[in-house]
């Protein structure tokens, strides 16, 4: 199947496969690679001679011989699927056969190997207000001061230093407001200078708390495993995934996009290195690509 998009097990059925174009999701931001997707189709059970080629190449043998050894492949294949009601493929999917005899294929979320989309990942873009955004968060950060304030205690107690941020336009304003309440309260209550301390600090860190809070988006990325599936599938996707040794999966729903998720990498290039040493590990991951997560 890596070379053709049609193949049948002479008295199962046939499998075709489908190209699906790159495609961008606008809700999301994201360029999607290409991928190729399977379906299976019981009528079709006549012996296009696909197979037993295959058996001729791999076996080195002739076509008598390959023809009885993909026979006996198929009826091993056949007493499964009666025996269990299943039968497992290796990067395809399952084949289940019902109590009328009727078999279907259930897909593997990820997809089928294709070489030629082997390396193809997805990257995200970012809207003109998203970055003038980040822009101006970045300015802010920038701008923002720190400011030093003492606050008187006891007499018994050491002095104590409060650290209260400041935006630099409000600097000015909170001096010239500090000045202003410090003469009041020297003129009008002299006799206790204690009480103008006092009231200094708490007018101090009643500016602090008007200036701005800069928020900055909290990023993450992740692997995806598969696309546009069902809760009930892609839960069943995660437990297989687990019972292989890969516990970190988890299921994204996102308005209409559903998708089954691995990882959590603080930048791209940390989920691309990962990518590359876990399809070393496992075919799982030989379809999965990299996506910029905003939960």
């Amino acid at each position: 199947m890596l070379e053709h998009d049609c193949v049948v097990i002479p008295g199962i059925g046939g499998f075709i496969t489908n190209a699906e174009e790159a495609r961008f999701l606008e809700q999301e931001w994201q360029m999607m690679p290409p991928y190729r997707t399977v379906r299976f189709n019981q009528a079709l059970k006549s012996n296009d001679g696909l197979l037993v080629q295959s058996y001729m190449n791999i076996y080195d043998a002739s076509f008598p011989a390959a023809q009885k050894q993909m026979q006996m492949d198929i009826d091993e294949m056949m007493d499964q699927l009666n025996l269990t009601g299943e039968y497992a493929m290796e990067n395809i999917g399952t084949l289940r056969i019902d109590i009328n005899h009727n078999i279907s294929l259930e897909t593997d979320e990820s997809g089928i190997n294709t070489p030629w989309f082997y390396g193809l990942s997805s990257f995200a873009l970012e809207p003109v207000e998203a970055i003038e955004k980040q822009r101006e968060i970045a300015t802010a950060i920038q701008q923002t001061s720190v400011l030093p304030v003492t606050s008187a205690g006891n007499d018994e107690e050491k002095s104590k230093t409060v650290v209260v941020k400041f935006n630099r336009r409000w600097i000015d304003v909170a001096v010239s407001a500090a000045a202003a309440v410090m003469l009041f309260f020297l003129l009008s209550y002299s006799s206790e200078p204690k009480a103008t301390t006092d009231t200094l600090t708490a007018s101090a860190v009643n500016i602090s708390e008007q200036s701005d809070e800069v928020v900055v988006p909290n990023r993450r990325f992740a692997l995806v495993m598969a696309s546009y599936t069902t809760r009930a599938n892609g839960e069943e996707y995660i437990q297989k995934l687990a019972e292989e040794g890969y516990k970190e999966g988890r299921f994204f729903e996102k308005g209409k996009m559903t998708r089954v998720l691995y990882g959590h990498y603080a930048t791209a290039e940390d989920a691309d290195a990962a990518l590359h040493e876990l399809r070393e590990k496992n075919s799982e991951f030989k379809q999965a690509w990299v996506l910029e997560v905003k939960e």
